[in-house]
C-alpha cells in the first residue's frame, strides 16, 4: 500500500513547518507514504522553511518538492500533485493545518472495513475544539444517493482534505480540481460522490482544521464577483450532470446566494459585480421552476424583494439552520421518488 500525501505551498511561512512534522510523526502508517509539496510561487519563507525541512530530514518518508513557474492558485497545486502522485490513494493536506498522529493508521483500518472503497473520511477538529461530525460509528455509503445526501446534507464536509481517495478514480473520471474559481472544494467533492461506489465514513478525529483568512476571498476587489460567478459554475456544472439530487443541491445553492444578495446591499457594486449576481439568480430560479417544487419554489421567493426582508426577523435568522435542514430532507425525499 502506497499513499501520496498532497500539500499545496502559498503564503503559509507560519504554519508550514508543524504540517510538515506532522506527516513525518504519523505512527505506525502501515503503508509507505510519499510527501508531494507543491510550491505555488510562494512570495515569503514558506520554501525556505520546507527545503531545510526536507534537507536535515531522514526517516520513511519520501518528500517531493514540485514548483510552479507562476501562481496559478490551489486547485492547479492539487491537480499538479495528483498527477505526479504514485501511490494508490492521495491525500490531500492544506498546508495551514496538520495531522494527528494516528491519521493514515485509522484511515487504513477504514480500508479494512470495506477493501473496496473509493474513499475513506475521517472527521476533523476546527478551530475551538469542535469535531466536525458527532458520529458515533462508522458508516459505508455505497448507494449514489446516500453519498450526495451526506454531502449536501452535511454529514460529510466538502473540504478535499482528510479523506483517502483512490488515484485510479481521480485519473479514470478526470476528477481535477476547477481552477480559476473559488469554492472548487464544493464541486470536486460532489463529483467524486457521484463517481465513487463505496464511500466509508469514519467518527475518529485525524486531522486538524485551521481556518485562515484568503486574501482572494477577504479582497473587497473580488470577493463579491469571483463568489456569484464560481456558484454560477458550480451549478452549471452540476445540473448538467445525470442522476444528481437536484432540489438539495438547489437548496444549498440558493442558500449561498442569500449570502450573496446580503453582500451586495451591503455595499456599492460595480456593473460586473452586479451582472454576476443577475446571471446566478436567473440560472438558479430557472432551475427551481423546472423542478416544480412548491416548498422549494416558496423558499426560492426569499431571494426577491420584499420576500428576503423576511430575513431581518430574528427568529428566521436564529433558526435559519434548522430550516435548512429541515427542507434538505424533504428535498431529498422527493429527490428519492423522482429516481
Amino acid at each position: 500500500m502506497t499513499i501520496s500525501i498532497i500539500i499545496p505551498i502559498y503564503n503559509v511561512e507560519q504554519y508550514i513547518e508543524e504540517c510538515l512534522f506532522s506527516v513525518a510523526s504519523q505512527l505506525n502508517p502501515g503503508a509507505h507514504v510519499e510527501c508531494i509539496l507543491v510550491d505555488d510561487c510562494s512570495p515569503d519563507r514558506s520554501m525556505d522553511i520546507v527545503n531545510e525541512f526536507v534537507a536535515n530530514y531522514h526517516g520513511n518518508v519520501l518528500f517531493r518538492v514540485l514548483r510552479h513557474e507562476v501562481n496559478r492558485g490551489v486547485s492547479a497545486a492539487r491537480n499538479t500533485g495528483i498527477k505526479a502522485a504514485t501511490g494508490e490513494y492521495v491525500l490531500f493536506v492544506d498546508a495551514d493545518d496538520y495531522l494527528f498522529e494516528h491519521c493514515l493508521a485509522e484511515m487504513l483500518k477504514g480500508l479494512g472495513l470495506c477493501p473496496e472503497a473509493d474513499v475513506v473520511q475521517m472527521n476533523s477538529l476546527w478551530l475551538g475544539g469542535a469535531p466536525y461530525s458527532k458520529r458515533n460509528g462508522s458508516v459505508v455509503l455505497s448507494s449514489k444517493a446516500d453519498r450526495l445526501r451526506a454531502l449536501v446534507s452535511y454529514a460529510v464536509h466538502v473540504n478535499p482534505w482528510n479523506r483517502l481517495v483512490k488515484r485510479t478514480l481521480l485519473l479514470r473520471h478526470g476528477l481535477f480540481f476547477a481552477e480559476g474559481i473559488v469554492f472548487e472544494d464544493y464541486l470536486w467533492s460532489y463529483r467524486l460522490m457521484a463517481a465513487a461506489s463505496h464511500v466509508v465514513v469514519m467518527p475518529q478525529v485525524t486531522y486538524y482544521y485551521r481556518p485562515v483568512p484568503t486574501s482572494i476571498m477577504h479582497s473587497r476587489d473580488n470577493r463579491l464577483y469571483r463568489t456569484a460567478h464560481s456558484w454560477d459554475v458550480i451549478l452549471t456544472t452540476m445540473l448538467g450532470m445525470k442522476g444528481n439530487i437536484r432540489g438539495c443541491l438547489l437548496v444549498n445553492v440558493l442558500s449561498r446566494l442569500l449570502e450573496i444578495k446580503g453582500m451586495e446591499s451591503q455595499q456599492p457594486c460595480t456593473e460586473r459585480e452586479t451582472e454576476a449576481v443577475r446571471s446566478l439568480q436567473t440560472k438558479l430560479l430557472g432551475a427551481v421552476c423546472h423542478c416544480k417544487r412548491p416548498l422549494l419554489m416558496l423558499f426560492a421567493l426569499t431571494v426577491l424583494t420584499p420576500f428576503r426582508y423576511v430575513y431581518s426577523l430574528s427568529v428566521v435568522r436564529r433558526n435559519y439552520h434548522k430550516l435548512e435542514r429541515g427542507l434538505l430532507e424533504l428535498e431529498l425525499m422527493a429527490d428519492r421518488l423522482a429516481w
